[in-house]
């Protein structure tokens, strides 16, 4: 037997490195656009889950309030947009009656925000229902414009 002849096969030959690139890029060009909308999914279900942290806490601050007389939310912040920005955030709710803050009825100590970490806008309304009966509404929603969940809203009622 010849030695010569015996060839040594280490590595891959041209054609076959080609062609295993040309295929991750396959599966890459198809992956990478799903995992996109994946996140900006995520994103927004994110954002949507905040948004209903938010309106537990401030329905459980109102049901409290209730208990000892004085039913109210959370009041709308004072600025003209009307966002749950830090300066909101750590006033008081009512200082007549205590100094506590929005960011205190939050186990974290902060009041939640969307998945770029900016204020939701929050507005309260107090209105007349057909029947005369008085509602107390909160609107929740989230305008910031690069958010998955931009201009959703969402009003609740009691």
């Amino acid at each position: 037997m010849n030695l010569k002849l015996i060839k040594r096969n280490n590595g891959f030959t041209l054609n076959e490195l080609v062609v295993a690139i040309s295929i991750m890029g396959v599966l890459a060009s198809v992956a990478v656009p799903r995992l996109s909308s994946v996140q900006s999914q995520t994103q927004k279900d994110i954002n949507i889950a905040n948004i209903n942290v938010i309106r537990e806490t401030f329905f459980h601050y109102y049901y409290r309030q209730h208990m000892v007389g004085n039913p109210h939310f959370p009041p709308s912040s004072t600025d003209s947009d009307r966002l749950m920005d830090d300066e909101w955030t750590n006033s008081p709710i009512d200082s007549t009656i205590s100094n506590i803050a929005p960011k205190d009825l939050f186990s974290t100590g902060r009041v939640p925000k969307n998945s770029q970490d900016t204020p939701f806008y929050y507005e309260t309304l107090n209105e007349i229902d057909s029947d005369g009966t008085l509602k107390h509404t909160i609107i929740l929603k989230d305008i910031d414009i690069d958010s998955p969940s931009y201009n959703e809203t969402y009003r609740y009622s009691i």
